[in-house]
């Protein structure tokens, strides 16, 4: 394993301490672990150009960590983010999936785009917003 896709699986594997701190009210730690598995999908990015690691397993698995990674902390924030904004990103995001996916299954990988990354980046703003929020730092005005 190349250490673009370690940086794709961290991502993947700290939705686990993320959710399970943001349920048991332990908020600021739960923001703190998301925010760096957020920047982790900097870092894979970067180590795979900068190291010439660009490999069709991260193309696909970068994309799917992501996803992985904005609806479990969407679903688990149901507090206080709207019910049609979760399904509204789940839905779109279960469908391009398994389109890249059925793709790939045909040989056929594609990679990411800059109008996908900064979906990404937008969803990783929107989740920061609603931590902020649910830790006093936002009003509700600005959600």
């Amino acid at each position: 394993m190349n250490l673009a896709n370690f940086f794709s699986l961290l991502r993947a594997a700290l939705v686990i301490p993320v959710v399970w701190f943001y349920m048991e009210g332990w908020i600021s730690l739960s923001f703190l672990i998301f925010v760096f598995a957020a920047f982790t999908d900097y870092l894979d990015g970067f180590f795979a150009r900068k190291k010439n690691q660009v490999t069709d397993f991260g193309k696909v698995f970068d994309q799917v960590s992501d996803k992985i990674l904005v609806i479990s902390t969407a679903v688990a924030m149901l507090d206080v983010l709207p019910l049609w904004y979760v399904l509204v990103v789940f839905a779109r995001d279960t469908f391009v999936n398994g389109l890249r996916i059925l793709a790939a299954s045909r040989g056929n990988v594609v990679p990411a785009r800059w109008i996908g990354k900064a979906k990404t980046v937008s969803q990783f703003v929107v989740l920061i917003a609603a931590y902020l929020f649910k830790m006093g730092f936002l009003s509700n005005a600005l959600l």
